[in-house]
């Protein structure tokens, strides 16, 4: 291992949680080291930030996270611009590799590393065609007549398939609940397009084609089985917490969150979890804000009684 660089806080993620915390424990004083290759993490999804205070005709995820990571750089905050390989333990504070080898170490750790998509379980899944982010990937099928499926049934599900109506000549919204389970605002959009067709109660059974997707294997509650010619394939059907990296015992809650008590702080001292990847009840930018100003200013008090 190489030389051990030694700071504060260590904070692992550069979506919302994890910039802000930046952003506060450099105001607060405290020498931030920053681990992430992507300003804003998972918002370069987003096309359009419509529900953030202060932005009324909304603000693309992109421009939104480069704004915030040049904020807390500006504020004196280290960013590694590489992910975390490794957090352990390390005597009363924490060691942290990178893919390098480099070598950090903190007093306490901000675990902001969000969630990853889901993906279905159904064979021949790495083929080509099967995407997971629609700001990315969708405008490949620009001028192309395409037909392109949505599975899911929630916001980022509707984000997909509003995004990619404006792009394909018809978007199939699958979903395997009865009813769409976004909320208002995105039901009301997705009824007024008139190429995106919703499917309820349709569940996913397999994919067709040889190197890349062609057809949809569906299945309704009665059993009857369908298949769907599609160009490409958009998967929103929920995500999993980001937390191999860590790399001692820490107490999660159903579906491997990490559990949280009213400080923000895990079942290991020292260690705090903020935004998509602890126990919250709403995942959204402005609440990983909030996670992170917290975890920021509790991290403070944590070292201050430590010291």
């Amino acid at each position: 291992m190489d030389e051990t660089s030694t700071f504060d806080i260590m904070i692992i993620g550069t979506g919302p949680a994890g910039l802000t915390a930046a952003l506060y424990g450099q105001r607060l004083g405290l020498s931030c080291v920053v681990f992430g290759d992507i300003p804003g993490g998972n918002l370069y999804m987003v096309e359009n930030l419509a529900n953030f205070p202060g932005f009324p005709g909304g603000i693309a995820g992109t421009e939104w996270g480069v704004k915030t990571f040049q904020q807390a750089q500006a504020e004196g905050a280290l960013f590694t611009m590489g992910r975390l390989d490794l957090l352990e333990q390390d005597g009363n504070g924490f060691a942290g590799t990178d893919a390098n080898g480099l070598v950090y170490s903190a007093s306490a750790v901000i675990v902001a590393t969000g969630r990853v998509p889901k993906t279905l379980s159904l064979p021949h899944s790495d083929m080509k065609g099967i995407n997971f982010c629609s700001v990315c990937d969708g405008p490949l099928f620009r001028d192309k007549n395409a037909t392109l499926a949505v599975v899911g049934s929630d916001n980022a599900a509707a984000q997909h398939a509003l995004g990619l109506s404006r792009i394909a000549e018809r978007v199939l919204l699958i979903c395997r609940s009865r009813d769409l389970i976004m909320d208002a605002a995105h039901r009301k959009r997705i009824a007024a397009e008139e190429n995106i067709d919703v499917m309820l109660e349709t569940e996913v059974t397999g994919y067709e084609g040889l190197d890349m997707v062609e057809a949809l294997q569906t299945k309704s509650p009665d059993g009857d089985s369908k298949s769907f010619p599609v160009d490409g394939v958009f998967l929103a059907i929920g995500w999993s917490p980001n937390t191999q990296m860590i790399k001692m015992p820490v107490e999660t809650i159903d579906g491997g969150y990490l559990k949280t008590d009213e400080k923000l702080m895990t079942s290991t001292p020292g260690m705090f979890a903020a935004g998509d990847v602890r126990d919250t009840d709403l995942y959204q930018v402005l609440t990983g804000c909030a996670d992170g100003a917290r975890c920021a200013l509790n991290a403070s008090e944590f070292i201050k009684r430590s010291s």
